[in-house]
């Protein structure tokens, strides 16, 4: 039989799909749907909870947001996302034996950890491609490969000593949308069918809504240095313990009526955009950030701090500041809320993602980097 031509078999393994609703979370379920019908790919998922198909696979485990997850992973040191991804070792072993892929593609460093420590036992010789989408730093010595999603994570792996030829650079895909309607008719039909305001410019802001990473505080905070009627805050994103602070620090600030905090299905997200003025994240870094590749796609000036994965992301569309110091993203909204964009810039944005991140332009990368590991020996 000629090996050659039969598709290799690539396992999609993130139990957080399903469960949750990240960046990681909607990177993988949408790097599955870009790639699954491509020729000489036969691929899988398995993820933490919906339905079953024919190509995808919910398995069990406790998941993250359980009490019982949340106790265990005190317990240990660590924490329910850690519980969550070790409990689902046996359904997953159980897939690999069934499926027999050639390559398991991952993110979630402590399943793939068990993942190579028990590759004898499992009795398939599959080959493990870490997607470095946290992003970790080396050494990666329990894994195979790494897919690395920006050049500034690349660089930083192989100036610590990692060998070039274990490295993938392939930046996360995108499904894109039609071309953005920057017309103030579809604006305001989207406001009114979300039931936001039709007399103020909205800034939107996707993400983790607490203190932590994406820094909602900050935002909060540079908005109620904006003299009055100030714009209307839209946070949409996950939200836990640490979100009340955020909430309560909004109401306090911005006054009631003036801002939302929600957590929506990842298809109802594209909505917001379109009622949106500005987009605005306040984090200092970020593995990758698809959220600034969604804002770009529906024509939003996007506010982002100056560093060097935003840039790469954002490239000449983005606007960029010092976003640790007190002032800065105030006097930024302030310059851009007089030149909100038209339709050519827009078009402008649109053309950039679909050009360097669309799934038609990167699919010949992902399929050579699945070839390349089911390729080696290991």
């Amino acid at each position: 039989m000629n090996t050659a031509k039969l598709p290799v078999r690539v396992l999609f393994c993130c139990t957080g799909v399903g469960i949750m609703n990240r960046g990681v979370e909607s990177a993988y379920r949408e790097a599955f749907d870009g790639l699954k019908n491509s020729p000489g790919l036969q691929a899988w998922l398995i993820k933490g909870a919906g339905e079953r198909k024919p190509d995808e696979f919910p398995v069990w485990c406790l998941r993250r947001t359980h009490p019982l997850a949340k106790w265990l992973g005190r317990l240990i040191r660590r924490n329910g996302y850690t519980v969550e991804q070790l409990s689902s070792i046996i359904p997953v072993v159980a897939q690999i034996r069934r499926l027999r892929p050639q390559v398991v593609f991952y993110g979630d460093a402590n399943l793939g950890f068990q993942l190579f420590a028990l590759r004898k036992w499992i009795g398939v010789p599959y080959r493990l491609i870490y997607q470095n989408g946290g992003p970790s730093d080396p050494p990666f010595d329990r894994t195979d490969f790494v897919h690395q999603v920006a050049p500034l994570y690349l660089e930083a792996s192989l100036k610590s000593g990692e060998a070039p030829e274990r490295h993938f650079m392939i930046p996360h895909g995108i499904q894109i949308p039609e071309p953005p309607a920057m017309d103030g008719v579809a604006k305001r039909d989207a406001r009114s069918r979300l039931n936001l305001p039709q007399d103020r410019p909205i800034i939107l802001s996707v993400g983790w809504i607490s203190r932590q990473h994406k820094r909602m505080h900050y935002l909060i905070e540079e908005l109620a240095r904006l003299p009055e009627p100030r714009p209307f805050l839209q946070m949409l994103g996950a939200m836990d313990e640490s979100s009340t602070e955020i909430i309560e620090l909004a109401g306090r600030l911005l006054g009631r009526g003036n801002y939302s905090a929600q957590s929506v299905s990842y298809e109802q997200v594209a909505n917001f955009y379109r009622a949106a003025d500005i987009f605005v994240l306040a984090s200092l870094q970020e593995a990758f950030g698809r959220v600034y590749l969604e804002a770009l796609m529906y024509g939003l000036p996007v506010i982002a701090h100056q560093h060097p994965v935003m840039k790469y992301i954002l490239g000449e569309h983005g606007i960029f500041g010092d976003l640790k110091e007190s002032g800065t993203l105030s006097g930024l909204i302030q310059r851009v809320l007089p030149t909100l964009p038209d339709q050519k810039s827009g078009m402008a944005q649109w053309n950039s993602v679909r050009s360097r991140f669309s799934w038609e332009v990167l699919k010949p990368d992902y399929l050579n980097m699945f070839k390349t590991v089911a390729a080696a020996n290991v």
